[in-house]
């Protein structure tokens, strides 16, 4: 698990859009880890966890997108039940809420990974290992 940084910029809600993004990224091989992107009339939050987050600014900017930066928590989980309220519980237990979380696995995969936006990343990576 490790302290990761979340980039997240906001688009128009219409079809396209997030293609678009996804492919300038990977012009400049910029991979994207973990991806949130929410419903919304007109415009639509699009949160990104990806490898190189230097370089993803610079694509936002050519693009003309305003970002902003947050520290998230990515955490890589057993495919277990009960994986996730074992994490959550340490973290409640040590005064760390979670604002929102995210994640996924693939079939067959043996982890998962989870993205969590923490009210203390530094803590909260202490805590999980």
């Amino acid at each position: 698990m490790a302290v990761a940084k979340q980039l997240t910029i906001v688009v128009d809600n219409k079809r396209g859009a997030l293609a678009e993004i996804c492919s300038k990224l990977a012009e400049r091989a910029v991979n994207i880890l973990g991806l949130f992107v929410a419903d919304g009339p007109g415009k639509a939050p699009v949160r990104l966890v990806v490898n190189r987050a230097e370089t993803a600014k610079r694509v936002f900017d050519d693009l003309g997108l305003k970002y902003s930066e947050e520290e998230v928590v990515a955490a890589h989980l057993s495919d277990r039940p009960g994986a996730l309220g074992k994490l959550t519980r340490k973290l409640a237990d040590m005064d760390v809420d979670v604002k929102y979380a995210y994640g996924s696995i693939s079939r067959g995969s043996k982890r998962a990974l989870i993205i969590l936006a923490v009210s203390d990343p530094e803590a909260a990576a202490r805590v999980i290992k």
